[in-house]
């Protein structure tokens, strides 16, 4: 993978992005340098994640309630019948799919952070609030390693890996609020909407 991927500073600005504003500042991010074009020829199945406010009035949005809720739309580009993308798109899904990775490393970043701010009621008792702790130790551990990951030009196939390990970290951060973490307005819900837009632009 290029090398201009990381000096150009996307990727920490991303994670930046994700834990200081959100989901869709940090998608707005990454894919700040591709034009609608590219988000044709780039997208994962005929469908891409966009920051709502990226959305043309001719777009045909697939609804979806909780990506709404987070300021994300899903685009339907899927070409009629019988046409094809004539663009190429390079190296430009191992970007956006690099530089999304560094965005949910600060949503769980952020989401963390909620975790630890929970009143000691609301995370139960004091062997539940230990364990939580510990959790929360070796989650903060793998955000290294995944940031170490990202710092060592990955190929494919490690960008891949990046987004399995994150999306493991989802439900274990997600496991930490319990039963709450399932609610629509649960700061968790940043998390799994990340997961559906990671797999709208994440290539296997």
């Amino acid at each position: 993978m290029s090398a201009s991927v990381f000096a150009d500073g996307h990727v920490d600005g991303c994670e930046l992005a994700g834990y200081h504003v959100g989901l869709s500042a940090g998608l707005g991010k990454a894919l700040v340098d591709l034009s609608d074009d590219d988000l044709v020829a780039v997208a994962r199945g005929g469908f891409v994640a966009v920051p709502a406010e990226r959305v043309h009035e001719d777009a045909t949005v697939v609804e979806h309630g909780l990506a709404a809720a987070e300021g994300v739309a899903i685009l339907d580009v899927r070409l009629p019948a019988g046409l094809v993308v004539l663009r190429h798109p390079g190296d430009r899904p191992e970007v956006v799919a690099l530089r999304l990775a560094a965005v949910r490393i600060g949503l769980v970043r952020k989401v963390l952070d909620h975790a630890l701010a929970r009143p000691a009621a609301e995370r139960g008792s004091l062997l539940r609030r230990r364990l939580s702790l510990h959790v929360i130790g070796e989650i903060v551990a793998a955000l290294e390693s995944l940031r170490s990951q990202l710092a060592g030009f990955p190929t494919r196939a490690d960008v891949v890996d990046l987004h399995a390990r994150l999306t493991h970290l989802d439900w274990r951060v997600a496991g930490l609020f319990g039963p709450d973490g399932y609610l629509p307005d649960s700061p968790v819900r940043a998390l799994f909407v990340a997961e559906l837009v990671a797999t709208t632009w994440v290539r296997v």
